[in-house]
């Protein structure tokens, strides 16, 4: 047989490679990758012997026709998996991930290829609650809108497969699987980036809590799993590949730390990750029961696995050494690169820095033109989505009939589709408390624009103890918004702190606060980033007196208690201003604009801190200057 692996040169894909090279070694292998950020020949050095390798694009027909001739089977690794990159690149994503997938899958239908299978992740379904038993199964469906844009990626990769299985009949399958741990993945990812960390001296980083749950999955197992699955597996199914090995990731932390010969003193907690989902955990009863598989590096057995890792990473320093100069590249709609991504290790984060010599992001009017043509088919397919989400709710059939079309007519609403995401996820047991129905909703009447939603469900205890528990979010529901930590420079100096006058809501009293808000549908972080700056402090980073210097990731911050899931993201920006700026900015003095504008010296810092009360601007200034985050100075 003739095996092409797409992405067959990144980490999960190289491992497969490997192994199927091992166990089917009269097969013919054919490795098909792009070598972007994350893709390495050097994965592959080892048995370059045994397998063809073509270096290539799976959005280009062309090299696909080459890549498919005499091919049996398909195994599509290829994907663009950089969360933080997808924040300010969702187009490559999407390019990738679902045009790519689509060509693939319609050039292996002409090329008359047998047997397709697509690898997933567990990220298109949403989180979990933390303190749940609750486990991913294939019955789970899909979130309403997964977190981030790799995952509404991956989810919509699925679903072109699923449809394409649907259209033609081809022999598909589908598996998503756990995290995967193991040799030759990029330092960047959690368990090499401690190891590799431990190594050079630096600490182990826990983002947040370190309560975060992962399900761990040696790379070994899974290449196991998508092997059964190719000879057993039964045509448009899909099975979930995971080893019940779901630990947080403080957990994590301290075993690579022991298991590296020192102490707790070498575990760093810094702030929390761009959209770093709770709780995962898979349920793998159906490839198990079904396909007879099972890890062998099983949960008891996790040690072992660690210990081997860390013991490849440490022999092996000359394959990763070289990844960690390695930069991922954010480009505009005219694929010029402005920005590029890199590793903190000290926060164990990417962080992006601009180029001085090229203009940030121009308005590229044919990814508009094709996003506003693709928003009708997209608001159907969410509102599918959360309706099927919300039948698997048993405090949803719970509630009355009324209710229940209340909340389908406010899914069609595009200012309030979020809020019903949010509660679609909502699960029927929180810890000891039994959601038991909605009982009840508030919102603007129909004249006005939908800005906020007040929602109680009827709760009740172990002990029998019932009452009414009162939540709210904003009417986008769990796509969170982000605030902007403004600082400008002057001549390599950080002179000012940008702020706005707005107005309290509801007392009406005028406040200092940051700039920011929530993105428009489909709008990147970055993008959200220039156009509030603009918006809110007037400033054009398009212009020649002013220019973005560096966007350091300052974390989530959780809102009060009685929110739902929005948990704003802030940044801090620096922007690099030239002495064209009018007015001219005077080190040690305030300005106080007409335009609800302040720009407040830091030589004063102190007195602006006791002036505000916004949680963001105070969130936002520690763990900058407290929280060991960036190397950015305000004095």
């Amino acid at each position: 047989m003739k095996v092409l692996i797409t992405g067959g040169a990144g980490f999960i894909g190289s491992n497969f490679v490997h192994y199927w090279a091992k166990h089917h070694p009269k097969d013919k292998i054919r490795v098909l990758d792009a070598l972007t950020y994350a893709g390495n020949y050097e994965n592959l050095r080892p048995i370059e012997k045994k397998i063809e390798f073509i270096k290539g694009d799976i959005t280009n027909r062309e090299q696909l026709r080459q890549a498919l001739k005499g091919v049996d089977a398909i195994v599509h690794f290829a994907a663009e998996t950089h969360v933080d990159r997808s924040v300010f690149d969702p187009g490559s994503f999407w390019k990738t991930n679902v045009v790519g997938t689509r060509t693939l899958l319609e050039e292996a239908k002409k090329a008359k290829v047998d047997r397709f299978h697509q690898i997933s992740s567990d990220e298109v379904y949403g989180e979990l609650p933390l303190d749940s038993k609750e486990r991913f199964s294939e019955s789970t469906p899909y979130a309403p809108r997964p977190d981030n844009l790799y995952a509404i990626s991956k989810a919509e990769a699925d679903r072109v497969v699923k449809d394409f299985y649907k259209e033609t009949g081809m022999f598909i399958t589908i598996s998503n699987c756990s995290n995967n741990y193991g040799p030759y993945q990029f330092p960047e990812k959690y368990v090499p980036l401690l190891v590799t960390n431990l190594i050079d001296g630096y600490k182990a980083p826990v983002h947040g809590d370190g309560r975060h749950v992962r399900d761990w999955i040696h790379t070994d197992d899974h290449a196991r799993a998508v092997d059964l699955i190719l000879q057993k597996g039964k045509p448009g199914e899909t099975y979930l590949i995971g080893a019940e090995n779901d630990r947080p990731n403080a957990y994590i932390a301290e075993r690579v730390v022991y298991l590296s010969g020192k102490d707790a003193g070498w575990i760093k907690y810094v702030p929390d990750r761009h959209s770093n989902d709770r709780r995962y955990a898979i349920d793998a009863t159906k490839i198990i029961e079904e396909l007879g598989w099972k890890p062998e590096v099983s949960r008891d057995k996790f040690d072992d696995g660690l210990k081997e890792t860390i013991g490849w990473y440490k022999k092996n320093e000359g394959w990763w050494r070289p990844l960690l100069q390695r930069r991922a590249l954010i480009s505009d709609g005219d694929k010029k690169v402005f920005a590029y991504m890199s590793l903190d290790r000290e926060v164990g984060k990417t962080k992006l820095s601009f180029n001085p010599e090229e203009t940030v992001a121009k308005d590229d009017r044919a990814k508009i033109a094709l996003t506003e043509k693709l928003l009708t088919e997209e608001n159907k397919r969410r509102f599918d989505l959360i309706k099927n989400k919300l039948k698997t709710r048993k405090w949803y059939l719970q509630t009355d009939s009324r209710k229940r079309k209340e909340l389908m007519a406010l899914a069609k609403n595009p200012r309030a589709a979020g809020f019903v995401e949010d509660l679609a996820n909502r699960p029927d047991v929180i810890g000891d408390e039994k959601q038991l129905k909605l009982v009840k909703l508030e919102y603007a009447p129909k004249k006005y624009p939908i800005y906020g939603i007040a929602a109680w469900f009827e709760v009740e205890t172990s002990s029998k103890e019932k009452w009414a528990q009162a939540i709210y979010s904003w009417g986008v529901g769990p796509k969170s918004g982000a605030r902007f930590l403004v600082l400008i420079r002057q001549k390599g100096k950080i002179s000012h702190l940008a702020l706005l006058k707005d107005n309290q809501f509801p007392m009406g009293a005028r406040v200092y606060g940051l700039a920011g808000g929530f993105p428009r549908m489909n709008e990147s972080v970055f993008e959200l980033i220039l156009r509030k700056l603009n918006e809110d402090l007037g400033v054009d980073v398009k212009s020649e007196s002013t220019k973005i210097g560096e966007i350091v990731n300052l974390g989530r911050v959780m809102p009060d208690a009685g929110m739902t899931s929005n948990h704003p993201l802030i940044y801090a920006i620096t922007l690099d201003v030239s002495e064209k700026i009018f007015p001219p900015i005077r080190v040690g003095e305030a300005y106080d604009f007409e335009e609800d504008v302040v720009l407040w010296p830091v030589e004063r810092l102190s007195e602006l801190v006791n002036k505000v009360d916004d949680s963001y601007f105070l969130a936002a200034l520690t763990r900058l200057t407290l929280g060991g985050i960036s190397n950015i100075k305000l004095f």
